[in-house]
């Protein structure tokens, strides 16, 4: 009898373990599905929010995808904290394993504990190039497709994509406990607090908007964008001005961003600025390759914010920001601008006392790192460049890499001056071989006053330049198959300066200049290779500088052009003072 009560109390004892058993299991599959992105195809870019109440521990699935013969990740997931943007999971190669036995789509399984807090997930499938069966770095050659395209060619140097046929696949799920999280919408809620709200910036964007700060304020400044790295600018990237003083406060360099994860072009400005009261305008412009939405390597670890964000750090300082609009326009003093291809402008103005000027100038900067449309001025008095734009006191002006633009203040003394632009025989105003610079009108150069209350009819302007006695002779400005002659009498003996400029290369000039007696036809002097120097720009670009004595008589100046390399239309680099291609005598006091 003892025994059947120890047997009923061992099955009771069974039975009870077998219950809580079942009872555990049940709990543990009464996770849920807190995430799920799937059905993702080329391009596509996932986003879901939770937040978790206390820590947790997550259950995350993945399939993603690896690049041909490489390691690195085209379909990939990864997390971020919504309060930091920082990262807190990625999906990365050597923590996948093969899936299903394919060489390129990974899988992944693991549980991770998160803290409380909100998280962002992200999934994006971007696109695996291959050539000659090895992994192309999209990055490197982003920019050469979107220039000339994807040429598909049946040879040997076929370029072609290799998409898994497994591809639909790939996907990221988590799992939670019943219970423990909450869902939101990333997308709808990153804009709080916001001053200015310029993210998720397409291909070709340009916006500005002003701001009045009441009182100084502390701005949380949240800003990604593209930094070509061969180039050494940004071709994405944003910027803050003082309305007033027209002077930048804040602006994305490499030296205050940071990698921004995916593409390594992708870089990042996360921090404060305080500004004091004021107005300001902020601006953000990209260019027509790699933003949100059109990625040509894989997006930034947060992508939501590409572009830039201006935010007070709290709400109650939102009553201390208001709207500026910018009627501010400085005053014009010359504008040489829309320039086109093979264009020489120039116009003089006059100081009467040292005067600051506002000097903008956009120009192309060629491959052979030199200038080739580009502004100057020069002293009329002693004909020296006083400013010029050069690679170190410019900087990229949007769209392609060879804009660069010069937007600072110059202080000249009093005096005549003359400003010069001149253009080759391409990249110009509305005939552009690349993405134009953000201020395309503004191709040339302008010159403005400083400050509102600068009165341009203070500085009055002329076209035609002064007349200058000590001339004998001007035969500048000159084009291709000329031959031109200048007679100048000297009444008594004279030191006379010659200055010329031509084409000269192998020891022998094809663009040069020499002086004969009227009445015996004796050369006098004459522009020989031997006799001239480097005169900057193409190596063939010489220039020649001598002073001499003639006696009283009748002279005459001659100067000859070959078929090519002339004032305008130069077919290599153009000379330091392109508009004096030629000859000048001057008497010399």
């Amino acid at each position: 009898m003892v025994n059947m009560k120890l047997v009923v109390i061992g099955l009771a004892l069974f039975f009870t373990l077998v219950l809580l058993f079942v009872a555990g299991a049940s709990y543990v599959k009464a996770d849920e599905i807190m995430v799920d992105l799937r059905d993702l195809g080329e391009g596509d870019l996932a986003v879901d929010g939770f937040e978790l109440k206390s820590r947790t521990r997550l259950t995350i699935y993945a399939v993603g995808a690896e690049s041909e013969n490489s390691d690195d990740m085209y379909a990939y997931g990864w997390i971020i904290v919504t309060d930091t943007r920082e990262p807190v999971w990625v999906l990365s190669s050597e923590d996948t394993r093969r899936y299903e036995g394919s060489r390129k789509i990974r899988e992944y399984e693991d549980e991770v504990t998160f803290s409380p807090g909100r998280y962002e997930v992200y999934y994006y499938v971007g696109q695996p190039y291959s050539h000659f069966g090895k992994s192309i770095d999209l990055e490197d050659l982003g920019d050469l497709f979107d220039a000339i395209g994807v040429i598909f060619d049946d040879g040997d140097a076929k370029l072609y994509q290799h998409y898994p046929e497994d591809i639909e696949d790939l996907m990221l799920t988590i799992r939670a406990p019943e219970g423990s999280f909450s869902k939101f919408n990333p997308v709808s809620e990153h804009m709080l607090n916001a001053v200015v709200d310029f993210t998720k910036a397409d291909d070709d964007f340009y916006k500005k908007k002003g701001f009045t700060l009441e009182k100084e304020l502390t701005l949380q400044v949240r800003a990604i964008g593209e930094y070509s790295t061969q180039d050494r600018v940004f071709v994405d990237y944003g910027w803050i001005i003082d309305a007033d003083s027209r002077k930048k406060v804040w602006n994305m360099d490499k030296w205050n961003t940071a990698w921004a994860g995916g593409g390594r072009k992708n870089r990042g400005f996360i921090g404060e600025i305080t500004l004091p009261a004021g107005n300001y305008i902020a601006a953000y412009a990209t260019d027509g390759s790699h933003a949100f939405g059109e990625w040509n390597v894989p997006p930034p670890y947060d992508p939501l914010y590409y572009g830039l964000n201006i935010a007070v750090s709290n709400k109650d300082d939102l009553g201390y920001v208001e709207d500026y609009e910018d009627t501010f326009s400085e005053a014009v003093i010359i504008s040489l601008k829309k320039v086109r291809d093979n264009v020489f402008k120039q116009k003089g103005f006059t100081l009467d006392k040292s005067t600051e000027l506002h000097i903008f100038a956009i120009g192309e900067f060629g491959y052979n790192d030199e200038f080739v449309d580009y502004g100057w001025i020069e002293n009329l008095k002693d004909n020296d460049i006083v400013w010029e734009m050069t690679e170190d006191n410019t900087e990229h002006a949007g769209g392609g890499k060879k804009n660069r633009k010069f937007d600072g203040v110059v202080t000249l003394p009093a005096g005549s001056y003359v400003v010069y632009y001149a253009s080759d025989g391409s990249h110009s105003y509305r005939r552009w071989n690349t993405s134009p610079p953000i201020d395309q009108e503004m191709w040339g150069v302008t010159i403005f006053g400083v400050g509102r209350d600068f009165d341009p009819k203070s500085v009055p302007t002329f076209d035609d330049l002064p007349v200058n006695t000590k001339i004998l002779a001007d035969i500048t400005g000159i084009g291709d198959d000329e031959e031109i002659r200048e007679r100048f009498t000297l009444d008594e003996p004279q030191k006379v300066k010659i200055s010329a400029l031509g084409e000269g290369k192998g020891g022998r000039m094809y663009d040069y200049g020499w002086i004969e007696d009227a009445r015996t036809g004796e050369i006098i002097w004459e522009m020989t290779y031997r006799k001239t120097k480097h005169a900057g720009g193409a190596k063939k670009n010489r220039k020649a500088d001598a002073s001499i004595y003639l006696e009283a008589g009748e002279y005459v100046a001659y100067y000859v052009t070959d078929g090519s390399h002339s004032f305008p239309d130069f077919n290599a680099s153009r000379p330091a003072a392109p508009q004096k291609w030629g000859m000048m005598i001057t008497k010399v006091d």
